[in-house]
């Protein structure tokens, strides 16, 4: 199940992270979207091919890079996941950020906490449109 997404600009900054399990946050966003858009453009500049999944021991992360060079990464458990649902999921989600926000990305100046609303919209987006992708997700509720 999905755990937790992060949507990540062209300059490697974390504009975005939502926790499905809890309101909690992990420690420090900013450093794993660094890190994040490091192996990324790593893996496209040295093997000429996008990163798609970083499996750890105990979690998966997944990264959808959209044409607008903005990054999501799904951080999930072990299980099998169905990597067009999760493009499907990914490029939904991004579009209604990029949809939401574009004047302020337009003019952004740094300060992420103006999008911290959408973390409703994320909830709004999942349940009404996307139904299918309800067994993806751990949301508390």
């Amino acid at each position: 199940m999905i755990q937790e997404l992060m949507i990540i600009n062209q300059a490697g900054l974390a504009l975005f992270y939502h926790n499905f399990k809890s309101n909690d946050r992990i420690n420090d966003e900013q450093s794993l979207a660094s890190y994040f858009d490091i192996i990324c453009r790593f893996t496209k500049r040295n093997f000429k091919e996008s990163l798609r999944t970083l499996t750890l021991d105990s979690v998966i992360f997944f990264f959808y890079t959209h044409k607008s060079l903005y990054h999501l990464v799904l951080k999930y458990d072990k299980q099998k996941l169905d990597k067009k649902v999760l493009e499907t999921l990914s490029e939904s989600i991004i579009n209604k950020f990029l949809e939401e926000y574009k004047y302020i990305l337009e003019d952004f100046n740094g300060e992420i906490s103006l999008f911290k609303s959408f973390s409703e919209e994320i909830r709004k987006l999942l349940v009404s449109d996307f139904v299918e992708f309800k067994n993806l997700l751990l949301i508390e509720y």
